[in-house]
């Protein structure tokens, strides 16, 4: 992909799969890289290529580059492209698997004003790398079995709005928790997160995420709970870290898992 931009005319391109985005009801946004270290997006239409992961290795057939696009190097696809997987064991893909992740393009955009990239804030522990994503809709409004789920969302508030007391003291004997201000116990995050995704974007409902860290849940997402009452400079961290989540095409990718109807986010960590 290192000569995309100097390629006359349509051309292949073997890479890697680093993200595959849920841009809207129809299309996904897959990130590429190949060996020259280069990333790329393209779209491709959810019905012509429901195969595509994290982390496919795949071969695409006639691409272009849009010379249109300023913000972020695009290549286009025509009604004719096709993208092929290959299978773990190959030579090519036992090569470009190795290609890593580069969070160069995403790191831009947030410092930007005008990108319009969506950027992904968080990852997933790997034992649920491979765990299919589940959409809001199918969350809250589906027949879902089991207790644990991967979806991808966006924040649109977080709760508590005094960031402060987003970090609490928990008693392990009465199992209470109160502020860190004055109380006593291990101090937790006790944050609700108000999200919403592609599939319910045009519905009125906002969906609550809970990062209760008391039982050890999702103690990762922020990393280790201070006494922001009394830590300055966590305060701040955290006050960021809010203001990040709520950004304009902040998505956060998460696992949670359900407990009396409610969805608390575990093995999920923060990047970005």
């Amino acid at each position: 992909m290192k000569k995309a931009t100097t390629a006359n005319g349509d051309f292949d391109v073997n890479a890697r799969v680093l993200q595959v985005f849920d841009l809207d009801e129809y299309t996904n946004e897959l990130k590429l890289r190949d060996g020259s270290g280069e990333v790329f997006y393209t779209l491709a239409l959810k019905l012509k290529f429901p195969h595509l992961s994290n982390g496919s290795v795949v071969r695409i057939r006639s691409a272009s580059l849009d010379e249109t696009s300023k913000n972020k190097r695009v290549l286009v696809l025509q009604h004719y492209s096709n993208i092929m997987t290959f299978i773990s064991s190959s030579k090519l893909a036992s090569t470009l698997s190795k290609v890593a992740d580069d969070r160069t393009p995403e790191k831009a955009a947030l410092k930007s004003d005008t990108s319009m990239l969506p950027v992904v804030l968080t990852e997933v522990d790997k034992k649920w790398q491979g765990l299919a994503m589940t959409s809001l809709f199918e969350l809250f409004h589906g027949n879902q079995t089991g207790s644990t789920f991967r979806t991808c969302f966006y924040v649109t508030k977080v709760e508590p709005s005094d960031a402060a007391e987003s970090v609490v003291c928990y008693d392990k004997k009465t199992k209470k928790v109160s502020s860190a201000k004055g109380g006593k116990g291990d101090l937790v995050h006790r944050m609700q997160f108000l999200a919403k995704d592609v599939s319910t974007q045009f519905n009125n409902n906002v969906y609550r995420f809970l990062l209760y860290t008391h039982e050890g849940l999702g103690q990762n997402f922020l990393g280790r709970a201070s006494n922001l009452h009394k830590d300055a400079g966590a305060l701040k961290k955290v006050k960021e870290q809010c203001t990040t989540l709520t950004r304009f095409n902040s998505w956060v990718d998460a696992v949670v898992e359900r407990r009396n109807g409610y969805y608390f986010i575990k093995d999920t960590r923060m990047v970005m």
